[in-house]
Parts: C-alpha cells; structure tokens; sequence
C-alpha cells in the first residue's frame, strides 16, 4: 500500500480502500442476518452509521437501528436508536439536539432531561425508538423546548451559567 509520502499516492486510492472496507462489513453482515433463523420474519431490520466532523475536527461515526454487530455476529432487538442525532452548544447559551425519529406522531414521544442526560423514548406499535444523550455542559431542565415535526425532534436547552461567588472585600485594619 502506498503511503503519503509517496509519490504514487493518491487520495481517491484511501477513498477506495475505505469504501471496499465498508462493503466486506456490510456482505458480512447481510449474510449473518440471512443465517439467522432467531429473527421474527416480517419484522424490519435496521442498520446504519452516520459520520460527523466535531468542533474539535475529529470524525465521529455513530450507529443507529435494531440490529449491530458484534464479533458474534449480529445482535438484534424491538428498540432502535433515532436515525441522526446531532448536539450543537451554541453561541447563544443554548443547547439544541436533533434526533430523526420517522414514524411516530408527536404524541408518542417522550423527552426526560436532567443536567448532564437528555433521554428520548417513543413507542408505537410498529416502532420503539430509545436513546440516552449525555451532555458536556450543563443544561436546565426546566428551560426546555420541544418540537417535533416530519420526524425530526428538535429540542432547545438553557445552559446553565457558571455560578459565580458573589463576594465582599473585607478591609484589613
């Protein structure tokens, strides 16, 4: 394999590699999921990955669905992870979080939130969806926003400030 330095180098060639990489995983695990006779037939399967660059530059990659792998092979379950959820702290002292939850009505939805975890959780008969969302800053819980529309939950947090001291200057004698 040819490395950076490399004058044969070519970024389309990692672009390749990467993409062949990802293809091998997702045969393996169609074919996993085609030898698995404990699966309820009829009941859809949902696998997926999103990729987001941070603030800080790195790309995350999250999962999503019913199913996952894992080095036995596939695990499956009723409840899946919302399709995206993205976090963003923004400039104005708010936290908002997106979470894509086709499906479902707004009523089906339910929204739990302490300072440091935000929980999503709805049910229907043919869809549950559940996931835990920590959060680096603290919020206000009593602040809260929701709305939900087209399948995208859109929530809206108060940051909460740092508590500064209010102090007295003691003047020495």
């Amino acid at each position: 394999m040819w490395r950076r330095r490399d004058p044969r180098w070519n970024i389309f060639d990692e672009f390749d590699r990467e993409f062949g990489d990802i293809n091998d995983m997702l045969e393996r695990m169609l074919r996993t999921v085609q030898s698995r006779t404990d699966l309820e037939p009829g009941k859809p399967l949902v696998y997926g990955f999103s990729m987001k660059v941070g603030p800080d530059g790195i790309p995350h990659i999250e999962q999503f669905g019913n199913i996952r792998p894992s080095a036995s092979g596939m695990i499956s379950g009723d409840v899946r992870e919302p399709y995206s959820c993205n976090i963003i702290d923004s400039e104005k002292n708010n936290l908002c979080i997106t979470a894509e939850m086709p499906g479902i009505t707004k009523e089906d939805v339910k929204v739990d939130a302490t300072e440091d975890m935000v929980t999503l959780k709805a049910e229907t008969k043919d869809r549950k969806y559940y996931k835990e969302i920590p959060t680096e800053s603290s919020i206000d819980p009593d602040s809260a926003k929701a709305k939900y529309n087209n399948g995208v939950l859109e929530l809206t947090f108060k940051l909460k400030g740092e508590t500064k001291q209010k102090g007295k200057r003691i003047r020495v004698e």
